[in-house]
């Protein structure tokens, strides 16, 4: 609040030295138009409040946006993060039982695998007697491989559903947040224009002091005026930026409402 007052103070301070300078400066031209630079003298006083509060509601506009801004990438990064987590424990779980089972019964295929080859070999060297003891070998643990086919498959069955509908939970999500991108894009246009109406400020502001100094105040009073036109457009783009985050905090609620489903 001090330091409001201090500002507020300063740029007053200001605005009645620019009048004074004026009124010192005033050109020998200027009294034949006397009422024209007094007018536009009046206006230069009336522009520098309204530049005052414009500039102070920026300001405080800016402020908020980047706190909104702030605290919406925040919780972004965390919803994000939890889209990652969705059935983790489930699809751990599920990992760590197939890759047991696969380990578990890897000798048996291993040795299934094996008999089928040395068979096929003997098969070529037409060895009846080796292909006979490869078979009854292979034929005698047949049943158990097929059993240990099927865990497998039910196991890696089940892992690969738990992931489509992990992947399923997630794009409901991902999905929801689509707008905030889309969003983003139109912020990121928005703040390319207060960028440049800034700059035009800038140059503004110089073409001002410079009538200033030559105690034109008919000049310095439309410099003024277009300076508050920017600041206002500011003003306009600042309040529509403070929407659009506002409405990206509403999509990422809903969002994450959605993880819970």
């Amino acid at each position: 609040m001090v330091q409001r007052r201090r500002t507020k103070w300063y740029l007053n301070a200001l605005a009645v030295l620019v009048m004074c300078f004026l009124l010192v400066a005033r050109p020998a031209y200027a009294e034949a138009s006397n009422t024209g630079w007094d007018a536009a003298l009046t206006t230069i006083n009336e522009l520098h409040d309204s530049l005052t509060s414009l500039e102070l509601a920026n300001k405080q506009d800016k402020q908020q946006i980047q706190v909104l801004r702030q605290q919406n990438n925040d919780k972004l990064k965390e919803i994000n993060s939890k889209v990652k987590l969705i059935d983790k424990v489930q699809l751990d779980k599920l990992k760590t039982e197939a890759d047991q089972i696969q380990n578990k019964y890897a000798p048996l295929l291993a040795e299934y695998t094996d008999l089928g080859k040395k068979a096929t070999e003997a098969r070529k060297r037409k060895d009846r007697k080796s292909v006979l003891l490869y078979d009854l070998k292979r034929n005698r643990i047949k049943g158990a491989v097929n059993t240990a086919r099927q865990e497998i498959k039910l196991i890696k069955d089940a892992l690969t559903d738990a992931k489509k509908q992990a992947a399923a939970k997630a794009k409901i999500v991902k999905d929801a947040l689509l707008p905030v991108q889309t969003l983003k894009k139109q912020i990121t246009a928005e703040n390319k224009k207060i960028t440049d109406f800034n700059k035009n400020i800038n140059v503004v502001n110089k073409r001002y002091r410079a009538a200033v100094k030559q105690g034109d105040a008919v000049e310095a009073a439309a410099e003024l005026k277009r300076i508050v036109d920017d600041a206002n457009q500011i003003h306009a783009l600042q309040k529509k930026i403070f929407e659009w985050e506002g409405n990206i905090r509403s999509t990422i609620r809903a969002a994450e409402a959605k993880l819970s489903k």
